[in-house]
């Protein structure tokens, strides 16, 4: 009986997934990370015994802090927005749990995401496809992780829409509510919690040509493409376009002004060699979780890890710090990190 490490949260999506793998005869062994230091572990031990399975906890809440959580305090307070699931999943849930099959000489290692893992003969892979639920699938958060940890990966998920794993989890007996939370180390509102790391500072809205329009109360607390809630008294709707932490300044315009068909990727995590990836007929950028792919017509690399990317049609404000993944139609092909850093590059190399 072949083994498998599932990342186990307790939620009714890691429920299913234990069942599934129960199912398909894999010994399983369910591990519940604990990534705050004062969370309870007793909801996924219930629901781990309901399944007949004991449950291993393992304490990585300094490694969370560290890696998650200070990147995503630190981010707001350079002006970019960062994706603390995507950050996540390359270095707490993935890799740990491949490091722990690799201990514990397990064959394989699960999660719950909505995606799908194929096996490709052409390039003697795994790589990662779009999950069927089109409104739930996660591929997108695993964009960064590393090719490697997908070769002994497991979705079982991937096959199932929310609905289905809802409605067949609570056919088991499983005991709790579905629930959701865009953020697991924040309750209630981003801009509260970072208040407690960065002192609200009064600085200005402007225009590009650096016209004030405004006054407001934290740059921190805007993000790129914001439109309400921005207190503006204007001639025509404004928009935050960029945030200048440096000189705490929010950068506010008209709509076109936030919409763009060139932008620039940093430190792209390729799940196939780009040599192999530039000879796609067909590329796709998703430059936000449930956020429609848009066609790539061209990607020049620039230097520094830096690419530029220009799409067949303009995106509604990619926000510098957000995951821009990349696809080929269903297949996952890799993500980097959105930034401004290539427009100077790019006029060197023009």
């Amino acid at each position: 009986m072949k083994k498998v490490i599932l990342g186990f949260s307790g939620g009714i999506d890691s429920f299913y997934t234990a069942y599934l793998l129960k199912e398909q005869r894999f010994k399983v062994f369910p591990v519940y990370f604990k990534v705050l230091p004062d969370i309870s572990t007793e909801k996924a031990e219930e629901s781990a015994s309901i399944l007949g399975l004991g449950l291993t906890v393992i304490d990585l809440s300094d490694e969370f802090r560290k890696k998650v959580i200070n990147h995503f305090i630190e981010y707001y307070k350079k002006g970019l927005t960062p994706n603390p699931c995507a950050i996540c999943n390359k270095d707490i849930k993935l890799k740990y749990l491949y490091e722990l099959s690799k201990e514990l000489k397990a064959d394989f290692i699960s999660t719950g995401h909505y995606a799908k893992v194929s096996y490709f003969d052409k390039w003697k892979k795994n790589l990662i496809l779009r999950g069927k639920d089109k409104r739930k699938e996660q591929s997108y958060f695993l964009s960064l992780v590393e090719k490697f940890v997908f070769q002994k990966l497991l979705l079982p998920l991937g096959n199932f829409t929310k609905e289905e794993v809802v409605l067949r989890a609570q056919e088991l007996g499983f005991p709790f509510e579905s629930e959701s939370q865009d953020i697991c180390f924040i309750e209630g509102h981003y801009v509260n919690f970072l208040e407690k790391f960065i002192k609200p500072k009064p600085g200005v809205f402007v225009l590009i040509d650096g016209t004030p329009v405004g006054k407001h109360k934290g740059y921190y607390k805007y993000t790129v493409g914001q439109r309400r809630g921005l207190g503006i008294s204007y001639t025509k709707p404004l928009y935050v376009i960029s945030i200048d932490a440096k000189r705490n300044r929010v950068i506010v315009g008209e709509k076109k002004e936030i919409q763009k068909d060139i932008i620039y990727v940093k430190n792209i995590n390729w799940h196939l060699d780009y040599e192999v990836v530039k000879k796609f007929d067909t590329i796709q950028v998703q430059i936000r979780y449930r956020s429609k792919p848009v066609e790539v017509e061209k990607i020049d690399y620039l230097k520094n890890g830096i690419f530029c990317v220009k799409l067949a049609a303009k995106v509604d404000a990619p926000a510098p710090g957000q995951v821009c993944a990349f696809y080929s139609n269903e297949l996952l092909l890799g993500g980097g990190e959105i930034t401004t850093e290539g427009e100077g590059i790019w006029k060197e190399v023009l």
